[in-house]
């Protein structure tokens, strides 16, 4: 499938899903604080749909609250999609935040150790 419509298709799935993922966990902001969908990526021959997501709080449990959230999500997901293929839902956690805050953390060790 040609990239321009695969990225155009990925774009409008993060558009969605943020909003029914908003609507559909309720007390999210008390809970997470914010959600945030990172990235989604569909697979090539439109299978699946990672969702690639972080929050501030409760880390731990966002993967699993999506889990039991998972079929009203898909199925809202497929009333509003488009697609003569609808792609199944895989839910991610993203962690590259902690990793950058990380190595950045790291990093400006090393170089206070240097201008030392």
């Amino acid at each position: 499938m040609n990239q321009d419509r695969i990225k155009k298709m990925e774009s409008k799935a993060q558009r969605l899903l943020s909003e029914i993922i908003f609507e559909e966990i309720e007390d999210s902001e008390k809970i997470f604080w914010i959600i945030t969908i990172t990235r989604v990526k569909i697979s090539s021959d439109l299978s699946y749909l990672d969702v690639f997501l972080s929050s501030f709080k409760e880390k731990k449990i966002l993967p699993k609250t999506l889990a039991k959230h998972w079929y009203d999500i898909q199925k809202r997901f497929n009333q509003k999609i488009d697609l003569i293929k609808i792609p199944k839902i895989r839910f991610r956690y993203d962690d590259s935040w902690e990793n950058y805050v990380s190595i950045d953390s790291l990093l400006r060790e090393i170089k206070e150790e240097i201008d030392k």
